[in-house]
């Protein structure tokens, strides 16, 4: 379930983590990220506190980037509802055609950006259940 999302909403930045750089292209953020971390990345296998911080970049960018993705396909969603209830306007095919095809590759992004976030984060609150024992 997506959260709530007012317009100019600032991004989660946080500032103790130097792994969290270029929020405004989390996506390619997110790949170099995981590339950083070990391939075994998971809940389930031990890490560093440096892999962990990257972790937490990683799941900080991926709830970011399902934020502007919801904002933005909010914002299509009204564009497009005003232009068909609109009667002196009528909407290109191929328009509509690449909006369509935008909204498709933007909802994949999202599903990644959701499913690295959440094993970002169990990633991390396995790694800081570990270290408190």
């Amino acid at each position: 379930m997506t959260k709530p999302i007012t317009p100019n909403q600032a991004p989660v930045i946080p500032k103790t983590n130097p792994h969290f750089r270029g929020v405004e292209r989390a996506p390619y953020e997110i790949g170099f990220l995981l590339k950083a971390i070990d391939d075994d990345v998971s809940p389930h296998a031990p890490i560093t506190d440096d892999q962990s911080l990257e972790a937490e970049a990683i799941a900080r960018h991926a709830d970011n980037a399902q934020e502007v993705i919801s904002r933005g396909l909010e914002a299509i969603g009204e564009v497009l509802s005003i232009a068909a209830c609109n009667a002196e306007c009528t909407v290109n095919g191929s328009t509509v055609s690449a909006i369509g095809e935008i909204i498709r590759h933007l909802t994949v992004e999202a599903q990644l950006m959701r499913d690295m976030g959440d094993l970002m984060t169990d990633t991390v609150a396995a790694h800081q259940k570990r270290r408190a024992q």
